[in-house]
């Protein structure tokens, strides 16, 4: 299991062998307000995610 970005809300993505899996809720129910930093940590965490994604592809193939 991967670990979490942000405490207070979820927001979280990861791969589990074979799908890409992301998670987006906010503690009160509503949308998400992500800082810059924020959102190119979620990013990086997202590309990270689809690396391990193709790297697994590629050795099915």
């Amino acid at each position: 299991m991967s670990t979490q970005l942000f405490s207070n809300d979820r927001l979280d993505a990861w791969y589990d062998g074979s799908a890409i899996c992301v998670v987006a809720v906010g503690t009160d129910g509503g949308p998400l307000d992500l800082g810059k930093s924020e959102v190119e940590a979620f990013i990086e965490k997202l590309m990270q995610c689809l690396r391990e994604a193709t790297a697994s592809q590629s050795g099915a193939a």
